[in-house]
């Protein structure tokens, strides 16, 4: 939280706060009381910094999303492809603590977002954002011989995200005594498939 004002980090800390809710709880757990009870401060304090329930999941959304794009946009996007697409889906996997607590939240608001459109222009901006990462990531191993040439970038950038996306929901849904490797390893096929020459 450095450099923040005071107001930003309350505005940040309540925000935490609610993350934790919905990683706990989900979206039916929140309720302004809640998210003052959790982060330790008054009721007054959470609706000073959020006139609703509303501004306060729509400004969390964008608090976790703000910092897992920073996340992967500070990894090397070089060759060999696979390699730092690996490197993405290692920020991305629920397999630890706070990954898991992240990926609850993002597929919470991915929920929300299919009855309500301003928490789907949200999700839809952190999703166009996470799609041009990959596209540029697939664009850079076609410049360095890694795939063969005319390759729908866009297209394979989906495609990743689309079996991230399954392998996160499993990994979130599985057994307890079921090895999260085993779930994995679907990934690192994906990727072995998508970047064959």
């Amino acid at each position: 939280m450095e450099n923040l004002t005071v107001p930003e980090a309350r505005r940040h800390a309540i925000g935490a706060a609610l993350l934790r809710i919905v990683a706990r709880d989900g979206l039916d757990g929140v309720s302004l009381r809640a998210v003052a009870t959790e982060a330790e401060t008054s009721l007054g304090m959470v609706q000073r910094q959020f006139a609703d329930k509303d501004e306060l999941l729509r400004s969390a959304l964008r608090q976790t999303g703000a910092a897992t794009a920073e996340r992967i946009r500070r990894i090397p996007k070089r060759a060999p492809v696979l390699d730092t697409l690996r490197r993405i889906a290692d920020e991305l996997l629920p397999l630890d603590e706070q990954r898991i607590i992240e990926a609850r939240v993002y597929y919470a608001f991915t929920a929300k977002a299919m009855t309500r459109n301003d928490f789907a222009g949200l999700v839809q901006a952190q999703d166009a954002e996470f799609q041009a990462i990959l596209a540029a990531s697939f664009r850079a191993a076609e410049e360095s011989g890694e795939i063969p040439p005319g390759q729908d970038h866009a297209a394979l950038a989906r495609l990743f995200s689309s079996a991230l996306d399954g392998v996160s929901l499993a990994l979130l849904t599985r057994a307890p005594d079921s090895p999260a490797a085993d779930i994995v390893a679907g990934l690192d096929a994906a990727l072995a498939l998508i970047t064959r020459p």
